[in-house]
């Protein structure tokens, strides 16, 4: 399909209060039209949305107000500062690719949703983990490379909140979990989205299997420890494990403490402490690492001063 030109306005509109504002301000005003709270799913710029789907609180038809905003506006906005989720390789594909080179490396928030993995369709499993691979390979001549794709991600998230309905064993999804970890490094930020309902769920430590694939007895217990090596580089340790509570859902999340308190939580002031470490842990806070691997001996709860010591991730 050829590209619709469309050319700069001649009229600079000067009867317009908005294009006579200030250029600093006019883009103050474009950040914030370009900006929403709810996540994008699975968007291709350009493509209509499909009857019956929810509107978002998104201006982006300010763009078709006039042609001298069209050409004004910057676009970058509206990739950096929204999340984007998508639930197939072939739906995060067509949506790069319908991007400019330069919209593609503003996108830093994505969510891979893991609801359409199904035991007989291992193929959907499969792709996902092949366009992770930071590695590249074979298959990035075929499904090319998440990291090509997004170069300057800062953000990732793992949706499995559907892991009530998704047709998998929980060994083999909890698995398929783990490796998808295995396949990012770099990030500033890394998420784990699960379902936690009840007050048994509520009892659970955050970071419990049975959250994100229902089980507790399905392998290794090491999904912190791959979501820590997830992010910064080796051996950096200025980051800190996070995570809430709420609407039936549960986030698990390791990120740098730098792009915690400048991009995610500017109030956060420190990790949560607790009386005993056998306490249970709270609804909703935060741990340093030796917290974390502290957390069923004797040893007492670490403050902020940790989140700079060496560790081993």
């Amino acid at each position: 399909m050829t590209a619709i030109l469309i050319v700069p306005s001649e009229n600079i509109q000067d009867q317009s209060p908005l294009l006579r504002l200030p250029n600093e301000i006019k883009h103050m005003i474009f950040r914030y039209c370009f900006a929403t709270e709810e996540t994008i799913v699975d968007a291709i710029v350009g493509s209509s949305r499909p009857e019956g789907e929810k509107a978002l609180t998104l201006g982006v038809s300010l763009l078709r107000t006039c042609r001298r905003v069209y050409h004004e506006a910057d676009r970058r906005p509206l990739y950096a500062q929204n999340i984007f989720r998508f639930t197939s390789v072939d739906r995060v594909r067509c949506f790069f690719n319908s991007l400019d080179g330069t919209y593609s490396t503003s996108v830093h928030d994505i969510e891979i949703d893991a609801r359409r993995v199904h035991s007989k369709h291992p193929g959907i499993a499969r792709e996902w983990l092949h366009y992770l691979a930071w590695s590249g390979g074979t298959w990035a001549n075929v499904l090319e490379s998440f990291q090509a794709d997004a170069p300057h991600l800062k953000c990732l998230r793992l949706n499995f909140e559907s892991w009530p309905f998704i047709s998998v064993s929980r060994p083999e999804l909890w698995n398929f979990l783990r490796t998808l970890l295995m396949q990012v490094e770099g990030l500033e930020r890394i998420m784990v989205i699960g379902a936690s309902k009840g007050a048994g769920m509520a009892r659970r430590e955050p970071w419990s299997p049975v959250h994100f694939v229902g089980g507790d007895d399905v392998g290794s217990d090491d999904l912190v420890q791959r979501m820590w090596a997830a992010v910064g580089k080796p051996g950096d340790s200025s980051k800190i494990i996070r995570w809430s509570r709420g609407h039936g859902k549960i986030q698990l999340e390791v990120v740098s403490v730098p792009y915690l308190t400048s991009k995610v939580d500017k109030s956060w002031n420190g990790p949560t402490a607790r009386k005993s470490q056998t306490e249970a842990w709270p609804e909703n806070g935060s741990c340093t690492w030796k917290a974390y691997t502290h957390r069923h001996s004797s040893v007492p709860a670490y403050s902020i001063k940790d989140v700079n010591h060496s560790v081993s991730g």
